[in-house]
């Protein structure tokens, strides 16, 4: 009897060890997850998003090809999570841009970096082909916008400028792209008028400048 209900409870995994497993397993799978979308991500900056095969992410991220399609159903749902992945980091410092000392010149910088521009561009080209991933981008652009004019009110309130002879969503658009223009440009290249055109926007943003406020070298 005590032979047999040992063996019974020998036979029983042990409840800690089931825990441990399934941790590991979730830690390995996340881990194998995130890679994937950093190894698209960077693929897409670096070759466009053309290059970013099953076969091309997975030897990149060191993972076998099957894990590909074991986590993502298609490719246009790993290029989802990419995007959505880089939408709520940059949403997080989009944000900043309401507590920074100056909106308008921080605007500027994040809209100047070349990284996000270019991988931006890549899912704006991508859109074009895929409606799923129009409707991610279109629902980001619009969360990205509300954040940006809401940074420009806040200035030209501070100011006392009139909102209707400068509406502030049309401030930080010509703000914004303006910078991706010129991010864009020098990509392939281009530079010619870039110092000028950079020097009249500094001299434009410091007229509507918080009062107090100091610019921040262009980087």
């Amino acid at each position: 009897m005590r032979t047999t209900d040992r063996g019974d409870q020998s036979s029983k995994p042990d409840s800690s060890i089931q825990t441990t497993t399934r941790r590991s397993k979730s830690n390995g799978d996340a881990g194998a997850r995130g890679k994937l979308i950093e190894a698209t991500a960077r693929i897409m900056r670096e070759e466009g998003y053309a290059a970013a095969t099953s076969r091309r992410v997975a030897a990149a991220a060191g993972v076998k090809q099957a894990l590909v399609y074991y986590y993502f159903p298609t490719m246009d749902d790993l290029f989802i999570e990419v995007l959505r992945a880089g939408a709520e980091a940059a949403l997080t410092c989009m944000r900043a841009l309401l507590a920074d000392d100056d909106p308008l010149q921080a605007l500027w910088l994040r809209n100047s970096d070349s990284a996000s521009t270019t991988l931006n561009a890549e899912f704006m080209a991508l859109a074009n082909h895929r409606k799923a991933i129009g409707a991610e981008l279109k629902a980001y652009a619009e969360r990205v916008r509300d954040i940006e004019t809401a940074a420009v009110t806040m200035v030209l309130r501070a100011n006392g400028v009139d909102l209707d002879e400068y509406p502030p969503a049309a401030i930080s658009m010509l703000i914004a792209q303006t910078a991706r223009s010129l991010c864009n440009e020098r990509a392939v290249g281009v530079t010619q008028g870039h110092d000028e055109l950079r020097a009249f926007v500094e001299r434009q943003m410091s007229l509507l400048r918080k009062p107090g406020a100091t610019a921040t070298p262009h980087r």
